[in-house]
């Protein structure tokens, strides 16, 4: 019994050192993430005209927006290839990726060829009393030259993928920090030395994209050449791998749904109340640094583990992860409760927008406890490939936010977030009793 449980005790000390072993640079790369955009608005910030930085966040934001919903394609990727790797089937890895690119380039090209329509829709979706003329015309002027990477960043999310699901985080952490480098320096120059304006920030932002993608062919390419054959079996393939992502595609257009409609209809409770939002979602947003460093961690583990149909282990996997992620959310809870009120003294000194958060701290205190399950198992879900229940899960969470919040509109801006909780509630809940369907757990 004593020997038992000590190895039990063992297994579950090593299962947590390998997560924490590929989390932790996901986690750094996760905080760097946000630093493009930061010194975007530090440098473009600095200029004379506020329609300049209005501009740049308008066009980045359009381009952000396309690529994310195009994130499936470092999902699927990192799910297939996982489980190839974990079959010891290279040669299927590199068939993985070979579709990948090919998804990315048609992608891209359906991008390039729409992306005046694309602009217009989003620009379009504003609705505002202000004169925005000056800062569309340069949001047009960032996106018309950031736009044209479309193929090199799609490309990237795959070959991302392709690391993350070979438990090579180290090298997707160095891509990430030299590709901040080169746009921190492209910025400096462009800007404040040539000064061209909004065009140098996104010439900047071009020239970061094309060496991050010269990084990841440089390590991803010598581990797949050997293997790459490019046939009809591989068009065919991509395919499936297409259907696939189609299912990941409106998984993430329907938490794209959710997030802005809080956005969206905070308009209708006043410009405090969108503020407001904006912050306690900073707060979301420091919870996702750790809990999707956690998940990709999982999502190579969880793939390799599949594909070598080690189901006991990957039982194993899946508690370990889930009781890390706790242990990270009750952590945060811990923090927020305790330095929530000098966090948010930081992020704003607006004296009416402080008073309007101190009835918003319960929800940010509530925040870590009702959303790690979700990244977790979204974690588990990619590694076993399984985008149709990811799909269903998602689908359940939106419309439980929607009736949530239907019933609640009497409380008016805080009826949005406990919609939102119960949204991310509803997505953990759902994916577990899928996984413990399974009987993975």
């Amino acid at each position: 019994m004593i020997i038992s449980t000590f190895q039990k005790f063992s297994l579950h000390t090593i299962s947590a050192r390998k997560i924490w072993l590929l989390a932790w640079p996901m986690i750094l790369a996760n905080i760097s993430v946000p630093l493009l955009g930061f010194v975007d608005v530090a440098v473009i910030g600095h200029l004379p005209s506020a329609s300049f930085l209005a501009g740049t966040t308008l066009g980045s934001l359009v381009v952000m927006v396309l690529f994310w919903l195009l994130g499936f394609l470092r999902m699927s990727t990192t799910g297939l290839v996982a489980q190839a790797y974990g079959d010891k089937n290279p040669q299927q890895e590199a068939v993985v990726v070979l579709q990948g690119v090919l998804i990315a380039t048609l992608l891209s090209v359906v991008i390039l060829v729409n992306h005046t329509n694309l602009f217009n829709y989003f620009i379009s979706l504003l609705a505002s009393d202000v004169d925005l003329t000056d800062a569309i015309q340069a949001a047009k002027t960032y996106f018309a030259i950031r736009i044209w990477t479309a193929p090199i960043s799609l490309i990237n999310l795959v070959l991302t993928g392709y690391l993350i699901a070979k438990g090579q985080t180290k090298t997707v952490l160095y891509a990430l920090l030299i590709c901040n480098f080169v746009n921190l320096i492209a910025d400096i120059i462009m800007v404040p030395v040539l000064g061209f304006d909004v065009a140098g920030v996104a010439v900047a932002s071009v020239l970061a994209e094309c060496t991050l993608f010269i990084f990841l062919v440089r390590n991803v390419y010598p581990q797949i050449s050997a293997y790459l054959r490019f046939n009809l079996t591989i068009i065919l393939g991509s395919r499936q791998l297409l259907s696939l992502n189609g299912l990941l595609f409106m998984r993430s257009m329907l938490l794209q749904l959710c997030l802005s409609f809080i956005t969206i209809y905070a308009t209708r409770y006043g410009e405090v109340a969108v503020a407001t939002n904006a912050i306690v979602m900073q707060f979301f947003m420091f919870i996702s640094f750790t809990m999707d460093g956690i998940a990709f961690s999982l999502e190579s583990l969880i793939g390799q583990y599949f594909g070598k149909k080690q189901k006991l282990k990957l039982a194993l996997l899946i508690r370990t992860g889930m009781r890390l992620a706790l242990f990270g959310a009750l952590i945060y809870c811990l923090v927020y409760w305790l330095l929530g009120e000098y966090i948010v003294n930081l992020l704003t000194n607006i004296p009416s927008l402080r008073t309007e958060l101190e009835s918003y701290y319960a929800w940010i205190i509530v925040l870590p406890i009702v959303s790690y399950m979700s990244f977790i198992l979204d974690g588990v879900f990619v590694g076993l490939a399984y985008s149709f229940k990811m799909f269903k899960s998602m689908l359940i969470a939106a419309i439980t936010f929607f009736v949530v919040f239907y019933l609640t509109q009497e409380l008016g801006n805080h009826g949005l977030w406990l919609a939102f909780c119960s949204f991310m509630l509803a997505r953990g809940l759902s994916q577990l009793y899928m996984v413990q369907k399974k009987n993975f757990i």
